[in-house]
């Protein structure tokens, strides 16, 4: 961190840092933030974080996605931590650099999926749902996960396959 920074914090009032902090907190629990980072992000992905007792880059694993955290796993000290994917880079060659905008992935066609078929999908809230296909229309198929009847684009879900 650049030292002329910390220096001018050191000498900013009381008032001030806490505002400060507001301002800061609220910006890294922003939902576009986290989504940006979830989009790059699944499950036993090879992840940098920061690490806080050595003040740098750490690599390790994604073991579980939370709604505003992920569990990651370092790969030296194989230590779990509980981190804001704000402390995440998802793809350590990216970091500093702009990020292209995203590829649209291409919709599944619906012949994919079949009644009865296990699938799943994250949804508003960040979640991964799993369940099965009950019916199938034009421009979405109806999941029974969990007792609850979902509605759902096949362009979100994925097919589970049991083996």
């Amino acid at each position: 961190m650049d030292k002329r920074l910390l220096d001018a914090l050191r000498n900013a009032p009381s008032l001030d840092l806490y505002e400060l902090s507001l301002a800061i907190n609220q910006m890294m629990t922003d939902p576009k933030r986290i989504l940006d980072v979830r989009r790059h992000v699944h499950l036993g992905a090879h992840v940098m974080y920061f690490d806080h007792r050595r003040g740098t880059l750490a690599p390790g694993r994604v073991l579980q996605l939370l709604p505003t955290q992920a569990i990651v796993q370092d790969d030296i000290t194989r230590t779990q931590w509980k981190l804001p994917y704000v402390a995440i880079v998802a793809d350590p060659a990216q970091r500093g650099e702009p990020a292209a905008p995203p590829l649209r992935p291409r919709a599944p066609d619906l012949p994919i999926f079949k009644l009865g078929d296990t699938v799943a999908f994250t949804d508003k809230h960040l979640r991964e749902r799993v369940g099965n296909i009950v019916r199938i229309n034009t421009k979405t198929c109806s999941l029974l996960c969990d007792g609850e009847q979902w509605r759902v684009s096949p362009a979100l879900l994925r097919k589970i396959i049991d083996l």
